[in-house]
């Protein structure tokens, strides 16, 4: 499921009362299982309810009977955020039950998952896009990038996956349909999953310090990103871009700069946006939420909350005058 249309966001919906049925659209979905049922299915219900933009795969699932199943291995990077209910996962020697209100990171070998009268909403992500926002922040090669554990790092951890996990599912048509929005949750998911989940680059001994970079590099880094600030843009495209690697590029404009690379190119995107409200015509098709997500703001209470730190006034009064 994550070789997506780039552009259009994909959804899917599946609801059955036939467990035969309900389990084949899970081995399609996820991984080949063999499920054991216990329970009436005379009251079975099954639901799930897929949303695919680019690399970014959001679900939610329902099923009402109790079932252990072994599966195959699912290769990338997968949580479930539990509402109702109970998972509970063996991987080898670590087994993790997972009741309602938690996170877990499901299991990417062969291993056996149990559930129970279960609602849940899961996130799905490529691994090699993680390993490679890994690599860009810690220097660690992308081949040896790998998930160590199912369960979060700490309880605040979880709770945090856990609000993420709400918003993401609650984020509309309009967002995940915007390129800049896209990347921008795409890129945060994978930052927050290296913080959440243990993952080697939290058991590196050694990360190399990345090579001094000339700030006329960090100029050239900046004119680049004015340039594209209407695309989606990561670190290391920028990095490649200008010649370094993207830990040096980092270190260089928070010594140069203050601040990231991606943080700058938000205020870039944060003027673009004020110069678009200030040329829209109050009552025309351009409202506040539709430029907020032109230029990336999934949410229009952040989007608002920066413009009013930047400007001294909300977005609405702008577009008003």
């Amino acid at each position: 499921m994550s070789g997506a249309n780039a552009t259009a966001t994909r959804r899917h919906e599946l609801s059955t009362r036939e467990p035969d049925v309900a389990h084949h659209a899970i081995a399609e979905a996820y991984a080949e299982h063999r499920p054991r049922f216990a329970g009436s299915r005379r009251d079975f219900r099954f639901l799930l309810r897929t949303v695919q933009a680019g690399p970014l795969g959001l679900d939610r699932i329902v099923h009402s009977m109790d079932a252990q199943a072994r599966t195959g291995p699912y290769p990338d990077f997968m949580t479930v955020h539990v509402l109702r209910g109970r998972f509970r996962f063996r991987d080898g020697d670590e087994e993790l039950l997972a009741p309602a209100g938690t996170v877990a990171r499901y299991p990417t070998r062969p291993s056996v998952l149990g559930w129970t009268d279960v609602v849940g909403t899961m996130i799905r992500l490529p691994h090699a896009q993680v390993a490679t926002v890994a690599a860009a922040r810690t220097g660690i090669p992308e081949r040896d990038f790998r998930f160590l554990g199912l369960a979060p790092v700490s309880a605040g951890m979880a709770r945090g996956w856990a609000r993420l996990s709400v918003f993401l599912h609650r984020t509309g048509d309009d967002g995940l349909d915007q390129p800049l929005v896209r990347a921008s949750l795409i890129g945060l998911v994978a930052t927050t999953a290296l913080a959440v989940f243990p993952n080697t680059t939290m058991t590196a001994a050694y990360v190399p310090q990345p090579r001094q970079v000339a700030s006329a590099v960090v100029r050239r880094a900046q004119a680049y990103l004015h340039e594209r600030a209407a695309e989606p843009i990561t670190v290391p495209q920028v990095a490649t871009a200008c010649g370094v690697g993207p830990r040096g590029l980092q270190a260089a404009f928070q010594r140069h700069v203050g601040q990231s690379p991606l943080a700058y190119l938000r205020r870039v995107r944060l003027d673009r946006a004020h110069r678009d409200l200030l040329a829209a015509e109050p009552g025309g098709a351009d409202t506040v939420a539709r430029i907020a997500l032109r230029w990336g703001w999934a949410s229009p209470g952040r989007f608002a909350a920066a413009y009013r730190e930047t400007y001294g006034r909300s977005p609405g009064e702008t577009l008003r005058e």
